[in-house]
């Protein structure tokens, strides 16, 4: 998923609004299955009730943006998401390919105990995309050519000078951590049983993340392409909406460029690393 185009450039007091908004009607119906959208006399009476001072135009623009963002996670994300039983058939499939073509790239196993000590599926799926498309580039088959698992931060480095260093490691990079055009952060919560704060720390660490490359961007031009993957239909969907919704807001006030979810890994990964990869 990328940003709307109708909302690109928005200064950071519509965004604040948008907050607003959204924490104060309700990110969706208790108990609904679906995200909501809100009226302009929704929306006008909230301003009222409140005190605040907003203009029409600016009322309508978050009335559209909430049809929107509703109409994404609504109709793509929740289609998207998957169940570890799906993913883990998705991994079944990629994974005899890892093995025939002798691929590098780390299948790593999740954090959970006993039963549910697995792979973790998500991530293997990215890390084996990643290596068969990077291959494919490049036609070279005897190193792996990105960072599947960087265990440091994530420099930016001219003429030998450190110019940029994040506050996060994560999940991968291309070409590497040092210097990367890529860098993307992975968030499958397949066998979470309690809704705790995990969830939320991956908004605020997005947040984070993005205020960073941004700031290195503004500064020296250096710009780094920040992804989130995200998977586990429960966690976000059942559990999680007002938080899918945050990231949509996160996405379009520029924060992440890209959120990739579920089965898009399949059709979007590829398409993406190809663009950075031919770019120069």
């Amino acid at each position: 998923m990328k940003a709307f185009e109708d909302f690109k450039n928005y200064d950071p007091s519509f965004w604040a609004f948008v907050k607003f908004v959204s924490e104060k009607l309700g990110y969706s119906l208790r108990g609904a299955r679906s995200v909501k959208s809100y009226t302009y006399d929704e929306i006008e009476r909230l301003c009222r009730n409140n005190n605040v001072q907003m203009d029409k135009m600016t009322i309508k623009q978050v009335v559209k943006y909430s049809q929107m963002r509703a109409e994404l996670l609504n109709e793509f994300v929740e289609n998207r998401l998957m169940t570890a039983e799906k993913a883990s058939q998705l991994y079944n499939d990629w994974q005899s390919l890892h093995r025939m073509n002798n691929y590098l790239c780390k299948l790593p196993m999740n954090k959970q105990k006993g039963e549910k000590r697995q792979v973790a599926y998500f991530t293997a799926l990215i890390n084996i995309i990643a290596e068969k498309t990077i291959r494919e580039i490049t036609g070279k088959t005897n190193e792996l050519g990105f960072d599947d698992d960087p265990r440091g931060l994530a420099y930016s480095i001219d003429n030998g000078k450190i110019i940029g260093a994040s506050s996060r490691r994560f999940d991968g990079a291309y070409p590497s951590i040092t210097n990367p055009k890529i860098v993307w952060e992975i968030k499958e919560y397949y066998y979470a049983t309690t809704f705790g704060s995990r969830i939320a720390d991956a908004v605020y660490e997005t947040q984070l993340d993005g205020y960073e490359f941004d700031e290195l961007y503004r500064r020296t031009g250096r710009k780094v392409y920040h992804v989130l993957f995200i998977d586990a239909y429960k966690t976000w969907w059942e559990d999680g909406k007002s938080y899918l919704c945050r990231l949509i807001d996160a996405l379009n006030s520029g924060v992440v460029d890209e959120i990739i979810v579920g089965e898009e890994v399949l059709t979007r990964w590829e398409q993406l690393l190809k663009e950075i990869l031919v770019s120069k």
